[in-house]
């Protein structure tokens, strides 16, 4: 354990005094080798083995994708659609927002990607109809955490990819825990608008056109039939959607302008890029780790202290909830999974439900302080202090929790759909 206490003590300085998180890994990788004797150049090869994985790709070209929506006005028709649904609800612009999210994260896959990109649009309309600032910045943060839960999803990806579970049934698996988080923030939006008159007699905002927008509706549709029917794995998939999102944009809407492409580009790259030089240096950490034995010790340990799996899925949840609190999605996803999956084999857990589970718990910690990266796009976008957009994410926060609980309780809600309909998995 000797090897954990001294990561966990030099990462969590090194991230203390703010150092970006791919350098903390790095250095806390490099002491590690050092200290068990281990040479240097293992942290080089264990960086770009995890380089060279196909499944990865899928992350670049879903951002991609989302890119290409924004720019070929997919997302704007997405967003005058679902405005024509709630019309005259109280909190209509929020619900917009909310259930917009959910549209865009079933193409994209990325929260920071779905909060900026349904937020560049829906945050100026709130603000102009009397929503306050920051509930308005907090109901896109709240948005944004579905990206990752509803399929696609890139935290599935990376944890697909690290344990070699089925990636379609990690999607599947979440689409109605997904759902029904939706659902919750959705109510969270209705009641605090309607005790403060939000969208009550104020005159209605124009989206533009929804002209087309069967094209926009189809495609997440399709990306899970060709994913769960097996036509396509996740990667061949998302460079599908790529083309379609090209080809909607350019020729069917006409509004997508290639002298934008490239910089789209760049913005996708950059994007996965951070993810991926995080997923290099995280993969060396959980390779001294494991060459340390630490996640058998702490299988052994929780096998023998934890007598039923109830009591493990507590306190796993009480882990994510304090690491989501304090480190990004990907690199938590990367360093604890190989700890957990010994203990959930042990406990026989469902791994697909488990997989669902650790990426969403992990997911909510975006938008909890102090670290959740979902609010500081918030405060960005608003102006607003750190303090007045967490309270506006309050109860949105309880929310998200309230779903998670109830899939406790509940795993066919994740597990249903991929096991029992689509057989995508046993066990």
């Amino acid at each position: 354990m000797s090897t954990l206490i001294l990561y966990l003590a030099l990462f969590g300085l090194l991230f203390t005094v703010g150092v970006p998180v791919v350098l903390s890994l790095a250095a806390a990788a490099v002491v590690m080798l050092l200290a068990n004797g281990l040479d240097l150049l293992i942290f080089a090869q264990k960086f770009m083995v995890s380089m060279d994985n196909y499944g990865l790709t899928a992350m670049l070209f879903f951002i991609l994708a989302g890119e290409i929506m924004n720019g070929g006005g997919m997302t704007r028709r997405i967003v005058a659609a679902v405005s024509k649904l709630v019309k005259g609800i109280p909190g209509g612009l929020a619900i917009i927002t909310l259930v917009s999210c959910a549209l865009f994260a079933a193409i994209n896959g990325s929260a920071i990607a779905t909060a900026i990109a349904i937020g560049s649009i829906m945050y100026p309309a709130m603000v102009k109809q009397g929503y306050s600032p920051a509930f308005s910045a907090a109901t896109i943060a709240a948005g944004g955490i579905i990206g990752p839960i509803i399929p696609p999803s890139i935290p599935m990806i990376v944890y697909g990819s690290t344990t070699g579970d089925s990636v379609a049934a990690l999607f599947t698996g979440g689409f109605l825990l997904g759902i029904l988080m939706t659902l919750g923030e959705v109510v969270v939006a209705y009641l605090v608008s309607k005790k403060r008159g939000y969208g009550v007699n104020v005159p209605e905002i124009d989206f533009g056109n929804t002209k087309g927008i069967a094209w926009a509706l189809i495609f997440p549709v399709l990306i899970m039939v060709l994913i769960t029917a097996g036509i396509m794995t996740p990667t061949e998939t998302s460079a599908m959607a790529v083309m379609y999102a090209w080809v909607v944009g350019a020729f069917i809407y006409k509004e997508f302008k290639f002298r934008d492409f490239p910089a789209m580009v760049v913005r996708a790259m950059k994007s996965s890029g951070a993810v991926m030089a995080i997923v290099g240096a995280a993969t060396a950490v959980a390779w001294v780790l494991t060459y340390a034995r630490i996640p058998q010790q702490v299988t052994e340990l929780m096998v023998s202290t934890i007598s039923a799996p109830s009591v493990f899925l507590i306190i796993t949840f009480l882990i994510l909830f304090i690491v989501g609190m304090i480190m990004d999605l990907t690199p938590a996803i990367l360093i604890l999974t190989p700890i957990f999956v010994g203990p959930v084999a042990a406990f026989h857990i469902d791994p697909i439900f488990f997989g669902v589970f650790f990426c969403a718990t992990l997911t909510a910690g975006l938008i909890t302080p102090p670290v959740g990266t979902l609010i500081y796009i918030g405060c960005s976008m608003s102006n607003r202090s750190l303090t007045e957009v967490v309270k506006e994410l309050i109860p949105f926060i309880f929310a998200v929790y309230a779903a998670l609980f109830a899939a406790v309780i509940f795993p066919e809600i994740i597990t249903f759909i991929p096991k029992n309909i689509l057989h995508l998995y046993g066990g």
